[in-house]
């Protein structure tokens, strides 16, 4: 009992020392009565005079430590009153029994309501925290792309775009999605359509079909759709087709073909090298596309639109419950068929190129490549060339560079042999094309004038073959062949 009386002192005289002095300065006297306040230190109500600028910065610590203290004595003030409190209600409400049990029982049920009562609570932040995300993201994807199929979607939230890198190779500036639709002349909805991937879909937007090979098997070809073209020639014209390529790229450019690649080379070289690149379009993924595009300075976000507008996957045409579907065969690549593709494939080439014109030039070899057909022409004392070390190098150098060599492919021919490259043969005075095409090309064109003497009609398959031979003769050498084209041409007439 004296204790309680003593306790009740303590806090009224507190009371009011705390409504004389403030709560403040009651704190900070109680600080330099226990000691964590020095007393000879001027206190932050006195007027400071000749203070330096160490006791300055000292006492300003001081007080920062002086206000966690204060609020922290504060709370636990706060906390002592709450207590007693709840001790009083609880004397009063058991004073009359000491039934231990029932003590302990309505303290269990009064732990356990309020228990359920904070879990309920909870539970509803939980639920208010879960609809507001939930409207967030429904927010998100209405104002951006923010999936574009699993496994594809990761670079989506790299938002950085390298501007001055954009400007210095004279690329457009595309920052958003809706700059990129309103780029390549699509509505927003459009453009979330080309930009989505599923692995099985009803509707496919590419036109799919096989064209043989000339050495047997077929070439699988995917052809974008109308609207998917567009886009492809747009990105080709307006970005693409901006971008530096090697030297020793022949492939789809302007002004550069297989004749071009066969003149890189000396007219029957001492050896002749061909080369092809192992499944060179399937090699080309979605993530390297991705990476090239980042490479030009676009963001994460912008390079995977575009690499998805210029990659596809294979599909195979199943049959469930009478609707025709598509399935995913194999991951997102380059197809062929595209208007885009061919340029994609030189620029990412770009530094194989460059590495195998490096290594091509200290062996004293001529390099040039023309899509997956890779071509080297040496014109020194065969014994002179280290062969296999050479192959070997541009063996690790195409690997190094995620392509692979087709070794099946790999020819080496010399003087003796017909040095064809890119179907152009280049070991005789001048560059020409084989001569058993040359025979089947005169074969074709003696066939249709005997049709056209005898009047019967001549077949469209032998007018296109005959108009496409004598084009492709006039593009490689119209010197040469000059004859057998004006024969071809000729007969093109009467059709």
């Amino acid at each position: 009992m004296i204790d309680q009386t003593h306790s009740q002192n303590q806090r009224q005289s507190y009371r009011s020392e705390v409504s004389q002095k403030g709560k403040k300065e009651f704190t900070l006297l109680k600080m330099q009565e226990y000691g964590f306040w020095p007393k000879n230190l001027p206190t932050p109500y006195e007027k400071q005079k000749a203070e330096t600028k160490e006791d300055y910065e000292k006492r300003k610590a001081l007080l920062k430590e002086y206000d966690k203290l204060s609020n922290d004595l504060a709370n636990l003030y706060g906390e002592k009153e709450a207590i007693n409190l709840k001790l009083q209600e609880l004397k009063k409400k058991y004073t009359a029994t000491w039934d231990y049990e029932k003590i302990r029982q309505d303290i269990a049920k009064t732990i356990m309501a309020e228990s359920i009562a904070r879990r309920a609570e909870r539970k509803k932040e939980r639920e208010v925290a879960q609809a507001e995300k939930s409207a967030a993201w429904q927010k998100a994807k209405t104002e951006n792309i923010v999936f574009i199929g699993k496994g594809y979607s990761s670079g989506l939230q790299d938002k950085l775009t390298h501007t001055s890198k954009l400007e210095s190779l004279g690329l457009p500036l595309i920052e958003t999605d809706h700059q990129l639709a309103s780029f390549l002349g699509l509505t927003y909805t459009e453009l979330r359509f080309l930009t989505y991937h599923r692995d099985v879909v009803t509707s496919d937007h590419y036109y799919r079909y096989e064209i043989p090979k000339k050495k047997g098997g077929f070439r699988q070809i995917a052809a974008p759709k109308p609207l998917l073209k567009q886009v492809q020639r747009k990105i080709l014209v307006e970005i693409l087709e901006k971008l530096p390529i090697a030297e020793e790229a022949h492939g789809f450019i302007k002004n550069r073909s297989v004749v071009s690649s066969a003149e890189a080379h000396i007219k029957a070289p001492t050896l002749l090298i061909t080369m092809d690149l192992e499944n060179f379009f399937p090699t080309l993924t979605f993530e390297r596309v991705r990476g090239m595009y980042k490479s030009f300075g676009y963001s994460g976000y912008i390079a995977s639109l575009l690499a998805m507008l210029c990659t596809y996957c294979e599909r195979m045409t199943i049959e469930v419950s009478g609707t025709t579907k598509y399935v995913k065969t194999s991951p997102r690549i380059l197809p062929q068929g595209s208007p885009a593709s061919p340029m994609i494939t030189n620029i990412i080439c770009k530094n194989l190129d460059h590495r195998l014109k490096g290594l091509s030039a200290t062996y004293q070899l001529t390099y040039s490549r023309y899509a997956d057909d890779m071509s080297f022409s040496y014109n020194e004392a065969e014994e002179n060339l280290k062969l296999g070390q050479f192959l070997g190098l541009v063996s690790l150098i195409v690997e190094d560079e995620g392509f692979h060599i087709k070794a099946s492919k790999t020819k080496i021919l010399r003087p003796h042999n017909r040095q064809c490259l890119t179907g152009i043969v280049i070991n005789n005075e001048e560059i020409g094309v084989p001569k058993k095409w040359v025979k089947n090309l005169r074969a074709a064109i003696h066939h249709a004038k005997l049709l056209n003497q005898t009047g019967q009609p001549i077949p469209t398959s032998l007018s296109q073959e005959i108009q496409g031979k004598t084009s492709w003769l006039k593009s490689v050498n119209p010197e040469r062949y000059k004859t057998i084209i004006e024969a071809g041409l000729s007969v093109i007439a009467h059709f």
